[in-house]
This record gives C-alpha cells, structure tokens and sequence, in this order.
C-alpha cells in the first residue's frame, strides 16, 4: 500500500505487481463514481487488474488508485474529474518516482476515473497512450438537460446550482466538457470505449467525439451498458486493451 500526494489530498494505491524485472511498462488504472479500486478492478471490471498484470505472459506493471473521496483516499468532496485529475497526475508521478520513463506510462479509467484521466492527459505529456471506457463528453449540456429529473427541482434553480458549484468548489458547471479537454490529447494514441446502450449510433457525442479525436479508435460494444464492455465480452476487451498498451508503450 502506497500513499500518493498532490494537491494536498492524500491518495491511497495499491500496486499489482512488482516494479523490477523485464517488464518496463506502467499502466494506472482509475475506478469510477461511487467504486474503489478494488471494487471496479476485483469486482465490477472481474479481474481487468491481474490480467493485464501476466498478459500474453509479459504483463504490464499496474497501479491502480483509489480517487479523493473514493476509498481510503483523502477528501470529501468528488469533483466531476476536473479535480480528480490530479490524483492520476500525482500517480504519474509516482510512477516515474520509481525508475519508469514517460513513454512507458498509461492510463485506463472508467466513467469518472476515465473522465479523470482525459484531463489528466490533456495537461501532462508523460501520460503517452490513453483507454477510457465510458468517458463523458459534454456533461454540461447533459447536466443541464437533465437537471429537473435528477435533482427534482424546477429548471430555473439550475443557474443557482452552477453558482454554488462555483462559491464552494472553485470551479463552474460549463466548464465540464472533457471533448475539449480530449483536443489537446493529440497526437498520443487514444483508444476509447463505450458501450452501444450508452452511446448509439444516432447520438450527437459521437461527431463531438470525432472531431475532437479524429485519430483515435472507437470501440462500440453491442449490447453493453456504461462501463458494461468489459463484461460483455472480457476476452476480446482484454485482448484489444492489451495489445493498444503493447503498441502504444515503450
């Protein structure tokens, strides 16, 4: 068990596997809204963590963290992944603290962690190939759209609420469009997975998507909910994650 630090919120990791040896790749791995890092890796992702630590029998050195606010972290408050971002930043490095070199290290989060780590990897470089599953990619629209129905109070209390946001957390509702924060990610590889029920053929994210990322893979899987890919098909989301790091890191 490690304690990671930055921002001045202590963060607990948990390493799965032993940083010597052959194996010269790094991947942090960053849970979602309400998990831990057991949870979504043990639990909800099965065993996404020990398979990645012995794939294809070389594997991939992994951290993976426990969120502000998730876990045996520090912090009370989640901050829609503008604030978690440095949590997986502080994990980076952490990780070059241990002898790795940037171009060794990536980053696989899901729902709020994979948010995280699409502003974490807009602002640093080392992070040099990315997967997310089930990234937001406007949620302020999406927020305000959906306010009335989520916080069961009537639209016009919506400005208000972004105010409040703003007073007690430092930073404004309109600010969460991680689509802009994706531009900046180019030209590192990124591969991003949803599932079909979450992001349809006919859905509007999907342009927003693509031209924020025009290089990157898209990977839809039929029939799987938010964060559900893996579940669905864990062989083949194994395979394909595992060969991106594989490619993608040096």
């Amino acid at each position: 068990m490690d304690t990671i630090t930055k921002s001045g919120i202590s963060r607990r990791g948990r390493r799965a596997a032993i940083w010597t040896g052959a194996v010269v790749l790094a991947i942090v791995m960053v849970h979602g809204r309400g998990e831990n890092r057991t949870t979504e890796f043990y639990d909800h992702f099965l065993d996404l963590g020990a398979a990645l630590d012995t794939f294809q029998g070389r594997g991939f050195n992994i951290l993976m963290i426990d969120l502000r606010a998730h876990g045996l972290s520090g912090g009370v408050d989640s901050a829609w992944g503008i604030g978690e971002r440095h949590d997986v930043e502080g994990a980076v490095d952490w990780i070059k603290g241990q002898g790795f070199q940037p171009g060794s290290i990536g980053a696989l989060g899901a729902s709020l962690g994979a948010t995280s780590c699409v502003y974490a990897a807009a602002d640093d470089p080392d992070i040099s190939a990315l997967v997310t599953d089930g990234a937001w990619v406007d949620e302020y629209a999406s927020l305000e759209r959906g306010w009335k129905r989520s916080s069961g109070t009537p639209q016009f209390f919506f400005p208000a609420a972004r105010w409040m946001e703003r007073v007690l957390y430092g930073y404004d509702l309109h600010m969460l469009r991680p689509v802009d924060a994706m531009k900046r990610i180019f030209p590192r590889p990124v591969l991003l997975i949803y599932g079909l029920l979450e992001l349809p053929a006919e859905s509007d994210r999907r342009p927003q998507i693509k031209a924020a990322l025009p290089d990157a893979e898209l990977w839809v899987v039929p029939d799987a909910m938010h964060t559900g890919a893996y579940t669905k098909v864990p062989q083949a989301y194994l395979a394909k994650v595992g060969a991106f790091f594989e490619k993608n890191l040096k």
